[in-house]
């Protein structure tokens, strides 16, 4: 299960937007000392159509787990370093939904008034502060290390030297190239820029608003909390109506899920049948053979063929044997790359 962490300045939202996807998917948070986490179900209509054609003992969508945290920017990033880790609840996370203000509200009056780029880019240098407090640690153990003879930690301090530069310099490391080798190296650092960072424009409840283009490496979502907040309150049968009436096309889960899966490049699969049926999630250019894996570790070591069919076409013909009859049905093999909404049943040795 991916872990998603949201982060942002006093007052942005981020603990309002928490709510939004709980409320939404009907989930409830659990409390981890000041962190709440949330699990939460992934809306896939693509799940909803195959389970209405097989009818089967049981569906199961994907999940994916979101951590708020306290707000960013509540003390200096050096001195958390050498303290308690303000970000050590989210420093496991594969990403991150740093959430900025784009509304103005009397009552909730901002500080130095409203401006989102410049928070997004002071939420970004708390960030890069912390990793650069990290890599200084390190760096001087090491170069005392090599000082007195031990090279054999060269490599990582060379590597730690070039993320050093970039972070002197105000740029996350998720902006600089890093060979598989030393992305190696660098993983067990869990450096917070490294990770694809999903920015969420919290804006006015005026419709026709558009967030701003994304840079390299960032996703990003506009999204009126308020009002969503709002419909989400209501009865889920409700929901869609009201939704209509205020102009807000897709619900504010679906959006931020699908921000999510974009930064971390991932794609869902489906598993189908009278017993259960079921979404997977890869990432874009896993093969057939990480896909078995991803359902059962047996079936990747006995692979044999994935049996593929796209969902679309699954239910355009009505269920597997009408495929089967038209010879729509394919036989990949281990190097197959899947493709989302892809249909898999996969033959293995047992």
């Amino acid at each position: 299960m991916k872990r998603v962490g949201i982060l942002g300045l006093p007052q942005a939202g981020k603990s309002t937007l928490f709510e939004i996807l709980l409320a939404a998917s009907g989930a409830q948070a659990s409390q981890q000392g000041r962190e709440a986490i949330g699990v939460i179900r992934v809306p896939d209509e693509r799940v909803d159509r195959l389970s209405e054609l097989y009818q089967p003992k049981k569906t199961t969508h994907t999940q994916i787990q979101f951590v708020d945290t306290v707000a960013a920017g509540q003390t200096s990033a050096r001195v958390a370093a050498k303290g308690p880790d303000l970000f050590a609840a989210v420093r496991n996370c594969d990403a991150f939904l740093g959430v900025v203000r784009a509304f103005d509200n009397p009552a909730v009056p901002a500080t130095g008034g409203v401006d989102a780029a410049r928070d997004l880019r002071a939420l970004e240098i708390e960030l890069i502060l912390n990793d650069l407090a990290i890599v200084e640690s390190r760096r001087e153990k090491l170069e005392k290390e090599i000082k007195v003879g031990k090279k054999q930690n060269e490599a990582e301090y060379r590597v730690l030297e070039q993320c050093r530069t970039v972070l002197e310099s105000e740029r996350p490391l998720r902006d600089e190239t890093f060979s598989e080798e030393d992305m190696r190296v660098l993983r067990g650092f869990q450096f917070l820029t490294l990770k694809p960072l999903v920015v969420v424009y919290n804006q006015d409840d005026d419709a026709g608003q558009t967030a701003p283009a994304a840079d390299p490496g960032r996703v990003t979502v506009g999204l009126r909390a308020h009002l969503e907040r709002e419909i989400v309150s209501l009865p889920p049968a409700e929901r869609p109506a009201f939704r209509a009436e205020l102009g807000a096309v897709d619900d504010g889960l679906s959006l931020v899920i699908r921000a999510c899966y974009a930064s971390l490049g991932l794609i869902s699969f489906f598993t189908v049948g009278p017993d259960e049926v079921r979404a997977w999630t890869v990432r874009e250019g896993d093969t057939a053979v990480d896909a078995a894996g991803e359902i059962h570790s047996d079936l990747a070591k006995g692979f044999i063929r994935a049996e593929v069919i796209p969902y679309d076409k699954l239910l355009e013909l009505g269920g597997h044997a009408a495929a089967r009859e038209k010879g729509i049905l394919r036989l990949e093999g281990r190097e197959y790359r899947v493709r989302d909404g892809d249909c898999l049943e996969i033959r293995f040795n047992k």
